[in-house]
């Protein structure tokens, strides 16, 4: 599947459900470190080297992890580590969030 066709499905996808989806991209090396946290992962359709954990957020578990940081110092690292934990932080290369109007915020 190409990027655009990705995009497109995932867009669909938050449309229909009406979810705040986050994919989160992370170094393959910490692959034992995923399945320790026990989250479900697949491997990247752009990168290899990486593997993607979804996040599903309604609408306020959405607004108390995005709203809450400051832009001037938020990256990709500072969301995992809110979603996630602080050593998969990271290991994170890329945060890509899916909003229900369409919209797709990327920080890497």
């Amino acid at each position: 599947m190409t990027q655009i066709e990705q995009t497109r499905q995932r867009r669909e996808e938050v449309a229909r459900t009406g979810t705040y989806d986050v994919y989160i991209e992370l170094d393959i090396d910490c692959e034992e470190l995923v399945d320790a946290c026990g989250l479900d992962y697949t491997r990247s359709e752009d990168d290899d080297t990486q593997n993607e954990v979804k996040i599903i957020l309604d609408k306020d578990e959405f607004c108390d992890v995005f709203e809450t940081c400051q832009l001037l110092k938020a990256n990709e690292q500072v969301f995992a580590e809110r979603l996630l934990n602080y050593e998969l932080a990271e290991y994170t290369t890329k945060v890509t969030v899916y909003k229900p109007n369409g919209d797709k915020i990327t920080f890497e």
